[in-house]
Parts: C-alpha cells; sequence; structure tokens
C-alpha cells in the first residue's frame, strides 16, 4: 500500500482571516502576511493523513494505490464519492460504480473493490470533517495562531511553554484513531 496522494487541495480557509483577526484583536492590515502564514501552519499541523488529527478539515480529494484487487483501508476517514481505476501494464481502466463497495467499521473505512484484469487499483475519494466537528478545530486553529502569534521567538522563556492545553482538549476527540 502506497501512501495517500493529496489529488485536490482544500479550497477554503478553516478560519477566514477577518475572524482570525479578530480572535487576536487585530484591527490593522500591516500583520496580514504573518497572520496567514501561522494559520495555514497551523492548518497543516492538524490537516491530512500527515497531520495530528490523521485527518482532513476542509473539503480535498486524495487518491490511495494498492496491488490488486480487494478489500482495502482508506488511511482519511469520512470518504465519500468513492472512484477507482484498475491499472494493467501501466493502462488505467475504470472501474464501474456496482463494483466499488464502501463500509465503515470501528478499525476504520473500507472499500471493497472488483473488476477485471489489474496489477494494482487506485482509489480516489472526496474527504472533509464533519461539519459538527468544524467549530472545534475552528478554535483550536485560532488558539494555537494566538498562541504563536503573542509568542513569536523561539528563545524566549514564554515561548517554550506548551501551546494552550486547549487545543489539545479540542482535538483529542476528533483525533483517527486506528486499531
Amino acid at each position: 500500500m502506497q501512501p495517500p496522494v493529496l489529488v485536490t487541495a482544500p479550497t477554503a480557509r478553516v478560519v477566514e482571516l477577518s475572524a482570525m483577526k479578530a480572535h487576536l484583536r487585530v484591527d490593522y492590515d500591516d500583520e496580514d502576511t504573518l497572520i496567514t502564514a501561522l494559520e495555514a501552519a497551523a492548518v497543516a499541523h492538524f490537516d491530512g493523513w500527515r497531520g495530528i488529527m490523521g485527518r482532513a478539515i476542509m473539503p480535498q480529494t486524495w487518491s490511495q494505490e494498492f496491488s490488486g484487487w480487494g478489500r482495502h483501508k482508506l488511511l482519511l476517514p469520512d470518504a465519500s464519492g468513492v472512484s477507482a481505476v484498475g491499472i494493467l501494464d501501466g493502462v488505467e481502466s475504470p472501474v464501474i460504480e456496482t463494483d466499488i463497495e464502501v463500509s465503515t467499521t470501528i478499525g476504520g473505512q473500507y472499500v471493497t473493490v472488483s473488476g477485471g484484469d489489474a496489477d494494482a487499483v487506485r482509489i480516489t475519494y472526496e474527504t472533509a470533517l464533519p461539519a459538527e466537528q468544524l467549530p472545534a478545530v475552528q478554535m483550536a486553529v485560532k488558539l494555537l495562531v494566538g498562541h504563536w502569534y503573542e509568542n513569536r521567538e523561539a528563545a524566549t522563556e514564554t515561548a517554550l511553554s506548551a501551546a494552550p492545553m486547549a487545543v489539545q482538549a479540542l482535538i483529542a476527540p476528533l483525533r483517527l484513531v486506528t486499531v
């Protein structure tokens, strides 16, 4: 199994600049570039299969390649819009929709695919955090950016303190736990 590959990045921001500036109590534009960079870094810390949450926050498309047909575990949960192609001697052939079955268990989300001759199968899917969980991530991003904004230098005593405990409290229930 290959690691997932990001096909289409999210187009929406997790926290809009105006909301981030309101949280930071910044009412001028001089630091927009810094605030935007801090927000992007916080989102990168949480988002995707390499992020600490192990799942996508905003809508995005990923693909995973597996050797052959069968039941394959997706490394990112909350999959929808699943499609697949069989690959034989480097040539791709689409899998018909009726040969794709998505199932969710305690151990994760699985896709079972079948079809004709193939050396490999590539599964492509859309994923995003359920809407009811997004406010917790938005607040965690705001808190982390606020911490970084106030403690910009790594060599100060304050900057050496841990990020706010509330960030971990907000993110912990949303983390993907694999069995």
